[in-house]
């Protein structure tokens, strides 16, 4: 405790360490209570996330004003470390790609894991740097690579916010009832089933909306198809693991645009419908008999 009250560098670590436990707090009590306060508790959890990165790039930008010097650590503690951060860093990869009909909290909740991952793999980074040091001054490169995971966690931070009214999570499910048939250019009502095509994309997939006709009501989910890479012949995709170096710099770009392009796809799914007669019922609503 009095370390703690007296180490500048120990007090900003528990700061921002505690920010991030209450971020993870308020997603895993809106995990347990569902759609109940859920607009609050996610936007708690987006406010202590964003808070813990703004101190975390104060505690990094210290480096440039304040020189510190390298306190040695044996080859083991480094090998540990690092060992111990990959690991975490895998676990919290695989958790983000089973985040699939989990809902925003669950979501939430692996994001901040991957933040807290990437703290642990900086601190690695740190680490070796520091072994290899020939001045025994910590290095500079350690505070641009800490004011870049900061900034990062503050986008993850905005996202958290934001992603409730963005993303298709917890609205992929629409139903739409015609309204006006003159207006109907888009559904031939005598099908069974139709595909919409929200947002093409040859590489990731297509983000559609498959539903069933029945009578004058349209009912049906948003889904992404498969991807290029789930479509490739084995002996492709071996090839794209071992030129995974070179192509994952390309993909993440690749993803962003696709994030962007793919953003508020309910809202663009319900105004298509609207402006061909349709009108979008609430998951509640009781529609009178045909």
């Amino acid at each position: 405790m009095i370390g703690l009250l007296t180490d500048y560098n120990l007090i900003s670590i528990a700061l921002y360490t505690f920010g991030i436990l209450l971020a993870k707090l308020e997603c895993v009590l809106g995990t347990r209570n569902g759609q109940k306060d859920f607009q609050r508790k996610n936007l708690w959890a987006a406010v202590f996330l964003f808070l813990s990165s703004v101190l975390y790039i104060g505690f990094m930008s210290r480096m440039f004003f304040i020189e510190r010097k390298i306190k040695n650590r044996a080859m083991i503690y480094v090998l540990i470390l690092a060992f111990i951060s990959f690991c975490e860093l895998g676990f919290a990869i695989a958790g983000l790609f089973r985040t699939k009909n989990k809902g925003h909290s669950y979501r939430n909740i692996k994001i901040i894991n991957f933040c807290v991952a990437l703290i642990a793999i900086l601190t690695t980074q740190m680490s070796i740097l520091n072994m290899m040091s020939q001045t025994d001054i910590v290095q500079i490169e350690n505070a641009y690579a800490g004011i870049g995971v900061g900034c990062f966690i503050a986008l993850c931070a905005v996202y958290i916010l934001i992603a409730p009214k963005t993303s298709v999570i917890d609205r992929e499910h629409n139903k739409f009832v015609l309204q006006d048939a003159k207006q109907n250019r888009l559904i031939d009502l005598k099908r069974k089933e139709i595909e919409l095509t929200l947002c093409k994309s040859f590489v990731y997939g297509d983000f559609v909306f498959r539903a069933k006709i029945e009578g004058a009501v349209v009912e049906g989910d948003i889904v992404r198809k498969r991807s290029l890479f789930r479509r490739m012949p084995l002996p492709f995709k071996i090839l794209c693991c071992i030129l995974s170096e070179i192509l994952i710099f390309v993909w993440l770009i690749g993803r962003g645009i696709l994030f962007l392009r793919s953003a508020c796809l309910p809202q663009r799914l319900e105004a298509r419908m609207q402006k061909n007669g349709f009108r979008r019922v609430e998951q509640t609503e009781i529609l009178p008999a045909l």
